[in-house]
């Protein structure tokens, strides 16, 4: 509940241990809602966010969800360049043409008409103040919602580039590259995030970029330490002047990362798989008023047994325990092609270790 995580947020500890889960998986939330997720969406999602005791929530449907795509299908957007594929209750968004073909075109984009709404495939609700405040009171006191900056700087080269063009402009011309591309792309970032420190009552302010692959840094880390971390502590300047904390979320390996995010003024990270070892993790986001939100690996709800799946759970758990600002929570959400007994054991795995309550299949049978 909100309460529980405005609570975590002061390092109060209340008994319930805060949770975050991406829900697309149409087969749980029909189980758990008892309604068809269709035709009543909005309804749906926030039975489910209290009965699986979700309390950090960031896709939160106003409008009921479109019909996915078939199974196997391509479905193109329109008007923008993005082909959608069946993901779950939600379609997955990927990108299929990007923002120029060559170093020399890239040098020559206007950065003026990059639109960070545009970017469909980090995107699921707008930044816009507006947007967060309705969403805020949509969700009220059943959980915390937060807006989250995809693109802090180094995911909006992915985005609008590919990673062949980005890694091959960055690598070959970097000191022109950031002047023409990250420098104008931090300014955005950083009016992205006073925006959403502004209007969000969170006390947290997510912002997002995959620095490294699972097995580590894709430059070298020092391509890093020139171009990319200089600008954090500017992004975030504003929110950080309004007491806000930093969650930083990225996937893949960021180990060699973790103390230059510390260092660059991060108070949380929500890691996205194990790639990074929950050791590494706690060792600089462990301590108090420090967060970790995490530690679930997708791999094994969709490839496991049920016993791994409680087997994990049970072991995270006894990881975290001495870390105040742990939060459980899996890494690549909960979509679709996961299996329905792997989910149901997750869950009764969290009604174990108090993240979930323990009547989460009936709970709204029995009110």
């Amino acid at each position: 509940m909100k309460n529980d995580v405005l609570s975590w947020a002061q390092g109060v500890p209340t008994g319930k241990l805060v949770s975050k889960e991406t829900l697309n998986h149409p087969g749980l939330v029909e189980l758990v809602s008892g309604m068809d997720v269709y035709l009543n969406t909005p309804q749906a999602y926030l039975r489910v966010y209290e009965a699986l005791g979700i309390d950090l929530v960031n896709r939160l449907p106003l409008t009921n969800a479109p019909q996915p795509t078939t199974s196997g299908a391509i479905r193109s957007h329109p008007s923008l360049p993005y082909h959608y594929t069946s993901l779950g209750v939600f379609d997955s968004v990927v990108r299929h043409t990007y923002a120029g073909t060559s170093v020399e075109e890239i040098f020559r984009l206007d950065m003026a008409s990059i639109d960070y709404d545009e970017l469909l495939t980090p995107v699921p609700h707008s930044c816009s103040p507006d947007d967060i405040r309705t969403r805020e009171s949509a969700l009220g006191d059943v959980g915390l919602y937060y807006p989250m900056l995809y693109t802090t700087l180094f995911m909006w080269a992915v985005e609008v580039l590919g990673w062949e063009l980005f890694m091959q402009a960055a690598s070959t011309h970097p000191e022109q590259f950031h002047q023409h591309f990250l420098i104008p792309c931090a300014e955005k970032s950083a009016e992205i995030v006073s925006q959403i420190a502004r209007a969000s009552s969170s006390p947290f302010v997510f912002v997002h970029d995959d620095l490294a692959s699972a097995i580590g840094p894709v430059f070298r880390p020092r391509w890093y330490d020139d171009w990319i971390f200089p600008h954090y502590p500017q992004i975030w300047k504003t929110a950080k002047q309004l007491g806000k904390k930093i969650i930083f979320v990225g996937d893949g390996d960021l180990s060699v990362f973790l103390p230059k995010l510390v260092d660059a003024g991060v108070d949380g990270l929500m890691f996205e798989t194990p790639a990074t070892p929950i050791e590494r993790v706690i060792e600089h986001f462990g301590g108090p008023g420090m967060y970790l939100i995490g530690g679930i690996s997708t791999s094994i709800l969709r490839f496991g047994t049920p016993q791994d799946v409680r087997n994990m759970v049970i072991e995270l758990n006894k990881h975290s325990r001495e870390c105040p600002g742990f939060a459980i929570a899996s890494g690549g959400g909960l979509h679709g092609d996961l299996p329905m007994e792997n989910l149901q054991a997750y869950f009764d795995a969290r009604a174990e270790i108090n993240a979930t309550p323990q009547n989460w299949k009936d709970y709204w049978r029995n009110l």
